[in-house]
């Protein structure tokens, strides 16, 4: 991909990250014109605090939005205002482009706006700044194609990389952040794991790595890589379900007990889905809890099971049964682990990330449907893509709902039946698997109650079935299914709850349907 064909470069980012102060030094870098949308709306009507105090917010952005169509339509570098990605005819015009999200702590940016003459944070300051950045950041993460923190470090310097990474199209690490009582960042790139000591900091003495079989060369290579600054021993345990279980728990914490492990050590969890949700549970139960990073090797772990602080083991009774809410200090999606993974894992790991388009992020839908193969190849951009969307999207609904009292329900998409096929197979299905059929069974749920439409029902099936995930299951397994659902533990006072949609990307509860209803459902999927 040639400079040439990456214009317009087009910053964007909260108020105050500095996107006028970059832009200048990265359009002189590469030679063509700077363009500051702001500066545009000041030439022809004057300061923008009086167009708010003379003409109201809705007249800004009308001349805003003017502003930046005619700075699209040159080969420039433009910087745009904060919330100009807010109209949706700007952020159509900005598929076009190539967009660069800036992004700054709240702490950093608390001194460059002070004193500044900022209409929609006059009053409340950083509190307004910062619920502000909440509103927006889904658009922001939803339009950029790379993102660079400008915290700390030189503007300088940091142009440069920017620089770089449009001459030689690199693509440059992802960071998505989780907020709320124990925030923590999410770094998607390839190669991020050179930042995992920094990370585990100067007060860790030892870590555990907890590792499945698979994996046994690249955890001594990580192990390796952290000697230098850490006692680190290696706990391997059993692939996939069969490790979430109570006595390899116990393995994990009799290693901890001989090797003297205190508050201030650290566990990894290095693995998919079930070792980071088994490795989060040993990590939660140490002394009541010790500092854990997860760094899930697989599509599904990457997505879904690392974020958002989720961690169990299973009983002969159900799937996650037993388990806490616990927090990581951070996760590390490193791209590179996926090279070796069989394409059938890498499939089976897009039955989370067609969740979060359902449920959330069309867009996720239009990639696949587009370019199947493309999209199902981690080397790839669409890849990429798909993947950070997800992310972004379960970053934000554990943000707001760590503990799952409200939001946080929406991600049980398909998990209901999901997990009672897993449990109905003994384990020996893979996760994306159950929850492809559980969620082809929610939309015919949603059919059947006048709340879904064919199309999108018809949609879960082409889109699952283009990616050789199942999407029927026998009929006369019924009785097994509902029993295990029952014990469930998103059912509530003895109530079976479930995820529909009401329409593409809107989520619903659906509490006690009729058994009836529920069998109708299950009928549409029977085979």
């Amino acid at each position: 991909m040639t400079l040439e064909s990456r214009l317009p470069v087009v910053f964007i980012g909260p108020m105050g990250s500095g996107k006028s102060r970059i832009g200048r030094k990265v359009a002189a870098a590469i030679g063509v014109p700077f363009i500051d949308t702001d500066s545009v709306v000041v030439a022809g009507h004057g300061a923008i605090s009086d167009i708010f105090e003379r003409d109201g917010e809705q007249r800004f952005r009308e001349l805003e939005r003017q502003a930046v169509a005619e700075s699209l339509a040159e080969h420039a570098v433009v910087s745009l205002g904060g919330g100009a990605v807010l109209d949706p005819q700007t952020q159509d015009d900005l598929r076009g482009a190539t967009v660069v999200l800036l992004t700054v702590t709240s702490a950093a940016v608390a001194k460059r706006i002070q004193g500044g003459k900022r209409p929609l944070v006059a009053d409340e300051g950083i509190i307004a700044w910062e619920r502000i950045l909440e509103e927006r950041r889904p658009i922001y993460e939803d339009l950029a194609a790379a993102t660079f923190d400008t915290s700390t470090g030189s503007l300088t310097e940091l142009a440069d990389d920017i620089v770089t990474w449009l001459k030689e199209g690199q693509v440059t690490d992802t960071v998505i952040s989780v907020t709320g009582a124990d925030p923590y960042d999410i770094v998607v790139g390839s190669g991020v794991l050179s930042g995992l000591a920094d990370t585990l900091g100067q007060n860790v003495r030892k870590v555990l790595i907890v590792h499945a079989p698979t994996l046994g060369a690249k955890a001594n290579e990580l192990r390796e890589s952290l000697q230098d600054r850490f006692e680190v021993l290696l706990a391997e345990v059993p692939d996939a379900e069969t490790a979430k279980r109570v006595e390899v728990a116990a393995f994990c914490w009799q290693v901890m007990g001989q090797s003297d492990f205190t508050r201030s050590d650290a566990v990894i969890g290095f693995g998919g889905g079930a070792v980071t949700d088994l490795a989060g549970f040993v990590a939660a139960t140490w002394l009541r809890g010790v500092k854990l990073i997860q760094v899930p090797t697989s599509v599904a772990g990457m997505v879904d099971a690392a974020i958002g602080g989720k961690t169990g083991i299973n009983t002969a009774e159900g799937k996650n049964l037993v388990g806490a809410f616990y927090a990581p200090a951070a996760v590390f999606c490193d791209l590179e682990t996926l090279d070796t993974l069989p394409r059938n894992e890498i499939l089976a790991g897009f039955a989370e990330i067609v969740k979060a388009g359902f449920i959330d992020s069309p867009e996720i839908l239009d990639i696949i449907e587009a370019d199947v193969e493309a999209v199902t190849d981690p080397s790839t951009p669409q890849f990429r893509r798909v993947v950070e969307l997800a992310i972004a999207m379960k970053a934000r609904v554990v943000s707001e709902d760590f503990t799952e009292q409200g939001l946080r329900e929406i991600l049980n998409y398909g998990h209901t039946l999901g997990h009672a096929i897993e449990h109905a197979e003994r384990y020996q299905w893979r996760h994306g698997a159950a929850v492809s059929i559980g969620m082809v069974f929610a939309a015919e749920l949603g059919r059947l109650t006048g709340s879904l439409s064919d199309e999108v029902v018809d949609r879960h099936r082409s889109i699952l079935d283009s990616l050789s995930l199942p999407i029927s299951y026998p009929v006369g397994r019924w009785s097994t299914l509902l029993a295990t659902m029952q014990r469930d533990k998103k059912a509530r006072a003895g109530m079976l709850r479930f995820i529909v949609l009401d329409d593409l990307a809107r989520p619903s509860v659906l509490t006690a349907p009729e058994t009836s209803l529920l069998f109708a459902a299950y009928q549409e999927i029977g085979s």
